[in-house]
């Protein structure tokens, strides 16, 4: 019988031997003892080709395992299909590495879902949060700080009549007499948040005042005064808490109460400054959102102590607008503010024509310049006699934290 392999040779060898071992122990057995009989012959040739059949069997199996190991193993090699092994005992087949998988697309690739405005630094310090916050409309989180330094220039020009006197001291002609005031005001705030929705605010201006009073024959000047002035104005100190926050028809709510102390300097070099009086202010501001609009609503009322026998009237303030985010980089508001004020006293006794109403328009623009730094200017027109002409204000709002809290 042909072989297929070394090792089926192998086993047909050891197979032999062994047959012949079984053979030749009997024989030299009966040699020893006496001559086999047919009888003996024939049982021993019948166990031998029974233990032939028995190799065989096993060697036939040995066979067809080597042959279905060897089909598997170039299965694995060519990543092709097997067939399954029918064996008493299969050898396991080697495992397979899983295919490789795609990598994760980062969370910057993702899709994003139609009218989604992708988050960048910028659009997390949205202007209009940042404008909202400028205006006391909301307050910092707590630990979240802001220093504001701002520029204010007011321009205001009034006129009246003016009788000219001669050496006796009558009348001899009527003018008019033009007051021209200019306010130049650098300043400095700041303001954190702090734990429950609460905010604590500071802020100190310096006052410098340029004033001429013009006498006027016609239009022809006749006479005049120049004067200018500056000193440190009032530090204020403000104390703010979020009351309500928005819900359905319900506004955000923020009260405020503030105090002007009487730091700084009430005159200077011949003019008045706008400052020296201790004066409390309470105030709320209700906010509606609509994005990208938010609608505004203040109110306030401001008490001032006597200082020097002269004691400021009382003031009644309101003030209503709209902010409008054009971008999450920029905004644009627009409000209508009203001041009441009472008339001032001086040695206990009123003062006539020192009551006013003062009405002005103001238009502002903010642009958030980097994270966390916001230009914002605000343009202020007078519509009653009682504001001043004109007014412009230019603030760099820079927040930082703190690890107060």
């Amino acid at each position: 019988m042909q072989r297929t392999s070394v090792g089926a040779v192998a086993w047909l060898m050891g197979g032999a031997a062994a047959l012949a071992l079984l053979a030749g122990e009997p024989g030299r057995a009966v040699a020893q003892t006496s001559v086999p009989t047919a009888e003996e012959l024939q049982r021993q040739l019948r166990q031998r080709d029974q233990a032939i059949a028995v190799l065989r069997r096993r060697l036939d199996a040995l066979e067809k395992r080597l042959a279905e190991t060897e089909k598997l193993a170039r299965g694995a090699v060519q990543m092709g299909e097997t067939q399954p092994v029918a064996a008493p005992a299969p050898a396991p087949a080697p495992p397979v590495a899983p295919a490789p998988q795609p990598p994760a697309p980062a969370v910057a690739e993702r899709p994003r879902a139609p009218g989604q405005v992708e988050v960048d630094l910028l659009a997390a310090e949205r202007a209009l949060e940042r404008v909202l916050v400028r205006t006391g409309a909301l307050l910092l989180g707590p630990g979240q700080a802001e220093l504001e330094p701002s520029f204010t220039y007011q321009y205001n020009e009034s006129s009246g009549p003016v009788l000219f006197l001669d050496g006796a001291g009558n009348i001899v002609g009527v003018g008019n007499r033009k007051l021209r005031r200019e306010l130049w005001q650098p300043e400095l705030g700041l303001r954190v948040g702090l734990p429950f929705d609460s905010q604590i605010e500071f802020s100190i201006p310096y006052n410098y005042v340029d004033q001429a009073l013009i006498d006027e024959e016609g239009q022809v000047p006749v006479g005049g005064r120049y004067d200018r002035g500056g000193a440190i104005g009032d530090l204020n100190i403000a104390f703010a808490k979020t009351l309500l926050r928005e819900d359905g028809w319900v506004p955000d709510l923020i009260g405020r109460l503030s105090w002007d102390t009487a730091t700084g300097e009430t005159r200077d070099g011949g003019v008045s400054l706008p400052a020296g009086f201790h004066e409390v202010q309470a105030q709320l501001v209700a906010i509606k959102r609509n994005d990208p609009l938010v609608f505004l609503l203040s109110g306030s009322y401001q008490y001032a102590f006597e200082n020097d026998d002269v004691k400021p009237g009382q003031q009644l303030g309101l003030t209503f607008g709209s902010i409008l985010a054009t971008s999450p980089s920029t905004s644009l508001r627009a409000s209508f503010e009203t001041v009441f004020g009472t008339r001032a006293e001086v040695n206990g006794q009123e003062l006539k024509g020192s009551d006013f109403t003062a009405a002005s328009l103001n238009l502002g623009a903010s642009i958030v310049l980097a994270p966390r730094i916001l230009f914002d200017i605000v343009g202020t027109i007078g519509v009653t006699e009682d504001a001043a002409d004109y007014a412009v204000k230019v603030s760099v709002p820079i927040r930082f934290d703190t690890p107060i809290f």
